[in-house]
């Protein structure tokens, strides 16, 4: 598990240079510290710490409470208050903005790492309950997506097909999965030939409509095995998902991909009326697993998207 950054806010230097030690030796890393409620806020949108500790009673125009609710408008970070002491009023300000902990000046090690931990857990916790509903209301998009588009249109047409260059493709339910799953993007590649010996892109999701392979002569034709696939196509098959690394992937296309944030990936194959049509990957550009959950989503994504190909397939 990566250390855990925290970003100290205390306007008295002593204090806060004790509290950096403190968290130093329990094996925390320092983000920063801050002096002031504006400090604080630059330093949380520039460093992105995993936990706030913050002083309420920070002299300057703003306190810590004012200063704990402009940091969550910007990022969805734990906030622990560090207090000397404070008054009824000052308590029910400060409840309002959901803080993670309370720790009372002076301080000692144990309470300090017991709130911590506890904070982080909790905000690990409340992130993973977040995303899995997250996935679960993009599952139920799809299956909309897909009923509508049946009685709509009786087929759903690939975006990448140019003679419908106009229509939104598989796009939908790749958007909605990716977005709840923080991905960087979905691939569906299409198989050239009964043998799967070669692979065309198909249709594919970008986060924030970043730059398509679609523009990449690789992904016009591209053997499995260059993708670090050869060994686990009998996996593949059998319809067991498939973890790969960019380090998986041969040399000579390793630079291409990583320039399209292919990092971490979970590889699935898609099948269209029980037969074999490709590889739909989930691609993040960071490294990372793959929890439960997101395996049985992205299972659930891909049989939605193989009726969907048949359906369209059938109307051809």
């Amino acid at each position: 598990m990566m250390t855990a950054r925290i970003l100290i806010v205390e306007d008295e230097r002593v204090v806060a240079e004790d509290l950096s030690r403190t968290l130093v030796s329990l094996g925390y890393e320092i983000a920063g510290i801050a002096g002031s409620g504006e400090d604080a806020i630059t330093f949380a949108e520039r460093e992105k710490p995993d936990l706030i500790l913050m002083d309420i009673m920070l002299s300057g125009k703003m306190d810590g409470i004012s200063a704990a609710e402009r940091i969550q408008t910007i990022r969805t970070t734990p906030i622990i208050y560090v207090t000397a002491y404070a008054d009824d009023l000052l308590l029910a300000r400060a409840k309002k903005t959901g803080p993670f902990g309370y720790i009372v000046k002076p301080f000692n090690e144990r309470e300090i790492r017991s709130n911590i931990e506890i904070a982080l857990y909790r905000h690990r916790l409340d992130r993973e309950i977040e995303k899995r509903d997250a996935i679960l209301l993009a599952l139920g998009s799809g299956i909309e997506w897909f009923l509508r588009q049946f009685a709509d249109h009786h087929r759903i047409v690939p975006h990448h097909d140019p003679a419908h260059s106009g229509e939104p493709g598989y796009r939908p339910i790749l958007e909605s999965l990716g977005n709840a799953m923080d991905l960087a993007r979905i691939a569906l590649f299409r198989y050239n030939g009964t043998d799967r010996s070669m692979l065309t892109l198909a249709d594919e999701w970008t986060f924030q409509d970043s730059a398509g392979l679609v523009h990449s002569p690789l992904v016009r034709k591209i053997a499995p095995s260059s993708l670090g696939l050869e060994p686990h196509m009998h996996d593949l098959a059998r319809g067991a998902a498939v973890t790969l690394g960019i380090g998986d992937f041969a040399p000579e296309i390793r630079s291409t991909f990583a320039a399209y944030r292919f990092s971490c990936m979970a590889v699935l194959e898609i099948e269209v009326r029980e037969m074999p049509y490709g590889l739909i990957f989930f691609v993040d550009g960071t490294d990372r697993s793959w929890p439960a959950e997101e395996i049985e989503a992205m299972h659930i994504a891909a049989n939605i998207l193989g009726s969907a190909i048949g359906l369209s397939e059938l109307e051809r």
